[in-house]
């Protein structure tokens, strides 16, 4: 049997050499393939399982926080920071209670407190005039010179009448030479315990002590608008603001009394006081960060030797709570740089507590503003006044940020709210060109800014529930017990508790482990004016996990089409080889043969090939371990030698279930050629004689049409599965990472791929021709030119090529439609692929065959048929 097998490849060179050539690509591809993706995939997941955890597993938010970045799986920086309220301590405890919860550390956003301080003999007035004090509070956020608050009073100096009543002006002695700058501050409320084990906030203690069981918040009052609170404290302040006050002399007469009453006289209004010129009489300017350390030195005891004298306030306010930005969607300027971009514009800012001067805050801002007033009634005459809480602060220790037990791996850090302001750059103008270099955009101690300071002042979650009461908390942070890898089995512990909180509780459960920062562009307009194009690291959700799938779906891809292909050139090849020996394995028939001989001849062929195809993995794998000093693969050459039987068993099957229907004597007597279907297709020109040559014969041509547009389904799908991953890879910090692993692999994959594809196409072209050898040399002895025979080969090949392509394409489009959900309608470069190279490949694969045919001896042939 394997003496006759031999034989025939023999005298059937041409075959065996396609054969030989068809399993040496296999075998390299296949080798090649599997040892790219066992060093991508391991490269992929020994980063992912580095880089996918998180300072949260899940955190939880009320249902008024849904933000419509969401459904792009974004959530911007600061976010957790504009949430006040709405969980309840309730449902907190429910939470704590879930199983696989390990941390549920809350936090509760306070509010903004005024930290004011008295500077004694700050101003030089001069001895006799009236003077304009204007003080502004500023900060320098690198987007603008953002100006928080202005306040202007007139002062009297050296005189003994009586000053008009109602307008501004006030007597030195009332205003004396101190000045009293503010600064206002963020508070946030924890859990010391769930925030120690979360964070280890009580690690990054440095100085005095942490929270204890004994320091509790306490109401000084019956109706709770003085509370004493137990605060840890930021000693290195993030504001980067400053105060700037001036003083001018209005240049009126006032050193005579008769001066003096005469301009008083002529002042009716504060408007009055502003018509007159002035002159600079001193500037001064105070950093807000010598404001919070003069403050919260005192509160421990300290004193600032820069500023002697100076004072605090005992009681300090609540004043404000600010909300979060409202983004919405827009075009980035530049789509393959940032993939989303948002809009942000600036908004009236108003507070509903009248007895705060509107001053205290900007005309416009980014963030809605709340006044934190408690409505009360005068005993004595029934009056309706608005007062802020007043907090007493009893500080506990200090901390560093920079010490919290947090992930700072740019690839996977989630900001710390609580500890860590946000940041951003300046990366366009206002006419969207970009600046070189771009410029650092600092946080604000503006409430209402578009970056505002993380909290210097931290408290305890039971201050927050005297001051805000029992729907307090803003947020919960979790921590997920027995997920220590990235993998499918943890995916869904996380899932199955996001799905119970949100349940159980009617809460927002958002999974945060596994993301990674994206930049984000960001247009920022303010009174309609666009200030520049910022941009920023936001939190990309679920990002590990996407890459995770995306890439083993990839990986997977990367081998099921190179087999896929291989299965198909096979099958293909093994039927045509079928219909070329229909004739040979009738006579064995005829002679005796039973058609189990016929079969043992097939299996023993794909075997040989199959092994063929594993000696020649042996031998590259081989290679890599002798010269490249890689280590051996045993297990990837076993998966080669199992997929090679495979591929050749496959087609063996095939061809063995076509034995079954040969018969001998119809073979024998009718020939090839018997059973041409008759075609009305008109013979005008030399394509519709190709095209009459293709519908004839309609069951080979379909399947040399599906034998190409299989592969090219395949290598369209892979490359929309390849720019898709790429897709899903650029869109974080951790994808960007990933990314420069595995992009070799793709294309190879593709370059076997076609090179597989072309090596089908040729072979069912060559075998056409070699069964239509009678049929050219008619056409040649009835006047036919070598040149038109081979015209008519190559147009054969782009027909068939073409109707692959077409039909490729929409097997291809149905497959992505069942992964992704999608029909790329819109992808030109799918679309020319699918048709294009297939077209190409035919026409290039019919070339040999085309000019095999040209030299076709009309005479010689005919002799021999007849």
């Amino acid at each position: 049997m394997l003496k006759f097998i031999l034989q025939y490849w023999r005298n059937q060179r041409s075959k065996l050499l396609l054969l030989l050539i068809g399993a040496l690509i296999i075998a390299s591809g296949l080798n090649l393939i599997f040892k790219l993706n066992e060093t991508n995939r391991g490269v992929v997941e020994e980063t992912l399982q580095k880089r996918w955890s998180s300072a949260y597993d899940i955190v939880v938010r009320p249902t008024t926080s849904s933000v419509t970045t969401e459904a792009f799986d974004l959530l911007e920086p600061n976010y957790l920071n504009g949430i006040v309220g709405g969980i309840s301590f309730e449902q907190y405890e429910k939470i704590k209670e879930m199983e696989n919860v390990d941390v549920a550390a809350p936090v509760a956003i306070v509010g903004y407190t005024q930290l004011n301080v008295t500077l004694p003999n700050m101003l030089q007035i001069p001895d006799q005039g009236l003077f304009r004090l204007t003080h502004r509070q500023f900060d320098e956020t690198g987007l603008e010179r953002e100006m928080i608050a202005e306040e202007v009073i007139h002062i009297a100096k050296g005189t003994t009448e009586v000053l008009p009543r109602g307008i501004g002006l006030l007597p030195f002695d009332q205003v004396g030479s101190s000045v009293t700058p503010g600064s206002l501050n963020l508070i946030v409320a924890v859990d010391p315990d769930e925030e120690a084990k979360l964070v280890g906030l009580d690690q990054a203690v440095t100085s005095s002590s942490y929270f204890s069981s004994d320091d509790r918040a306490v109401s000084l009052s019956s109706d709770q608008k003085h509370v004493r609170m137990p605060i840890l404290v930021n000693p290195a302040s993030f504001n980067d603001g400053y105060h700037e006050y001036e003083l001018e002399q209005l240049d009126v007469p006032f050193s005579s009394s008769d001066d003096q009453k005469k301009v008083l006289q002529d002042i009716a209004s504060e408007s009055d006081l502003l018509r007159y010129d002035v002159e600079t009489v001193q500037t001064l300017s105070i950093p807000s960060k010598d404001l919070e350390a003069i403050y919260f030195n005192q509160l421990q005891g300290k004193k600032t030797p820069d500023y002697q004298g100076a004072l605090i306030n005992e009681g300090s306010q609540l004043v404000f709570q600010s909300g979060s930005l409202e983004m919405k969607e827009t075009d980035s300027p530049f789509p393959e740089r940032w993939v989303n971009a948002f809009e942000l514009e600036s908004q009236p800012v108003s507070f509903t507590n009248k007895w705060l001067p509107p001053s205290m805050l900007p005309e416009q801002g980014f963030r809605p503003v709340n006044s934190t007033e408690i409505e009360t009634t005068l005993p004595e005459s029934d009056e309706v006044i608005y007062l802020s809480p007043v907090l007493d602060f009893a500080v506990v220790g200090t901390f560093d940020p920079e010490k919290i037990a947090v992930s700072k791996d740019p690839l996977n850090e989630l900001p710390m709210e609580t500890y860590r302001p946000a940041s951003a750059d300046l990366v366009l103008d206002q006419d969207a060109s970009p600046l070189n270099p771009s410029v650092s955009i600092n946080t604000s101690g503006n409430p209402a800014g578009l970056l505002t300071n993380s909290p210097s002042i931290i408290t305890t979650l039971d201050a927050a529930r005297l001051l805000n009461g029992e729907q307090a908390i803003s947020s919960i942070r979790i921590k997920v017990d027995n997920i220590d890898t990235l993998n499918e089995s943890s995916e869904t512990l996380l899932q199955e508790l996001k799905q119970q909180i949100e349940r159980d509780t009617g809460l927002i459960a958002t999974i945060t482990t596994g993301s990674s920062p994206q930049p984000v562009i960001t247009k920022v307009v303010k009174e309609g004016n666009t200030l520049g194009w910022i941009e920023q690291p936001w939190i990309h959700l679920g990002v590990a996990i996407t890459i995770f799938r995306e890439t083993s779906a990839g990986y997977s891809g990367v081998v099921l089409s190179i087999i896929g292909v291989a299965i198909i050139y096979v099958l293909t090849t093994s039927y045509i080889a079928m219909l070329s020996r229909r004739r040979e394995f009738a006579i064995l028939l005829a002679l005796g043969w039973s058609q189990r001989d016929l079969y043992k001849i097939i299996y023993i062929e794909a075997l040989i090939l199959a092994a063929l195809v594993s000696i020649v993995s042996l031998a590259i794998e081989s290679v890599f371990f002798f010269i490249q000093g890689a280590g051996f693969s045993f297990w990837s050459w076993s998966l080669i030698t199992a997929f090679s039987l495979l591929i050749y068993l496959s087609g063996a099957t095939w061809s063995a279930f076509n034995i079954q229907k040969i018969k001998p004597y119809e073979v024998i007597r009718v020939g090839e050629y018997a059973n041409a279907a008759s075609s009305i297709i008109p013979l005008k020109t030399i394509g519709s004689f190709a095209l009459k040559e293709m519908v004839s014969k309609w069951r080979r041509n379909l399947l040399s049409v599906a034998s190409i547009a299989v592969p090219t389904s395949l290598l369209v799908f892979f490359v929309y599965v390849t720019f898709h991953l790429q897709g899903v890879l650029y869109t974080s910090w951790l994808g960007q990472f990933v990314a420069v692993q595995i992009g070799t692999l793709h294309y190879v994959t593709i370059g076997v791929s076609a090179l597989i594809a072309v090596l089908t196409t040729g072979e069912i072209i060559w075998q056409n021709v070699l069964e239509r050898e009678h049929s050219f040399a008619l056409l040649k002895a009835i006047g036919w030119t070598d040149r038109s025979i081979r015209q008519l080969v190559m147009i054969e090949g782009l027909i068939v090529g073409f109707v692959a392509g077409v039909l490729g394409l929409g097997l291809a489009y149905l497959a992505i439609y069942f992964a992704f959900g999608l029909i790329p309608w819109a992808s030109a470069l799918l679309t020319l692929l699918s048709l294009l190279l297939p077209s190409i490949v035919g026409g290039i694969a019919s070339l040999i065959p085309a000019s095999m045919a040209s030299k076709v001896n009309p005479y010689e042939t005919l002799k021999r048929i007849g």
